[in-house]
């Protein structure tokens, strides 16, 4: 599984560890390293942010940085319909650039209207909106869906799911990215190989996480050592914590047993039919659900 990691400035030098990276057009204008290099269109954030910007601004960026991939421009959507203009601007950035299309966790018939469409120009495609869902207690959606998706394409990319833990649940992608290494090192948390995050600051732990123990950071210690990180092993400091961070996320794998992981590889079992009424069954909760709080 290809992972890539997420660089949104230029503070966190990763591109030193040689990995694939992925930048979003909105950030950077142009890529100053050799490292493989996928663009991300900034859909997101346009639509959650309230920005303002075109497919033919989106194309520009794209034709000025020398990328390996860039993804298509894309509306997300979570246990709907597919947004028929996902479509326009994929067929718009498809001939100048390597488009990859993004499905979300939409309807069972939106998924199969998407692929069928996208499949007349490319097998690759990247399964997108994981996360927030995920926050909402929506883990078993997204799986499902994911797991669907899987069956029906030749190459798939999980957006976000780039951690050892996201890795054990999405197990068979071709690949996947995240920049939760940083977010992570910049609120104290450190990555223990095979454990998981444990906080190391100064301050209280107000949220779930666990405080690292001195055994775990002698852990990780001697796991860097015998890995060769090639910086300076400080914990104190944001930015070293998060490239220690981002050398644990592509030389580890989470090894603690979990529902969730332990879920995914039961649903690679079910059925195709099984799969898509469990999906079509979830949604229809979701749906409601939303409806409940509209009219409260």
């Amino acid at each position: 599984m290809k992972v890539i990691l997420g660089l949104p400035d230029s503070r966190i030098p990763v591109w030193e560890l040689g990995t694939p990276l992925m930048i979003n057009q909105l950030s950077w204008n142009k890529i100053p390293w050799n490292n493989e290099t996928w663009v991300d269109s900034g859909g997101y954030q346009i639509m959650t942010k309230g920005k303002k910007i075109t497919v033919e601004e989106v194309l520009k960026k794209y034709m000025s940085l020398q990328a390996s991939n860039f993804m298509s421009l894309d509306y997300p959507s979570f246990c709907s319909e597919v947004n028929e203009m996902n479509f326009k601007n994929f067929e718009f950035l498809y001939p100048y650039v390597s488009t990859i299309p993004i499905i979300h966790a939409y309807t069972p018939d939106s998924i199969d209207k998407s692929i069928d469409f996208y499949k007349q120009y490319t097998d690759k495609i990247a399964y997108g909106g994981i996360v927030p869902p995920s926050l909402k207690g929506s883990k078993k959606i997204v799986t499902l869906i994911y797991h669907y998706l899987r069956r029906k394409i030749n190459y798939i990319h999980v957006l976000g799911a780039g951690s050892p833990y996201m890795r054990s649940i999405f197990f068979n992608a071709d690949s996947v990215d995240t920049a939760t290494y940083r977010i992570k090192g910049a609120n104290g948390l450190l990555l223990i190989p095979g454990k998981g995050e444990r906080y190391v600051g100064n301050r209280k732990v107000v949220w779930k996480a666990k405080r690292a123990t001195k055994d775990e950071i002698d852990f990780l210690f001697d796991f860097l050592e015998r890995t060769h990180f090639p910086f300076e092993i400080d914990i104190t400091k944001w930015e070293k914590r998060a490239l220690i961070n981002a050398w644990v996320l592509l030389y580890s794998e989470y090894s603690s047993k979990d529902y969730n992981i332990r879920y995914s590889k039961e649903v690679e079992k079910m059925g195709n039919d099984s799969l898509r009424q469990e999906i079509e069954e979830m949604c229809k909760k979701v749906r409601n659900n939303a409806m409940s709080a509209i009219a409260r």
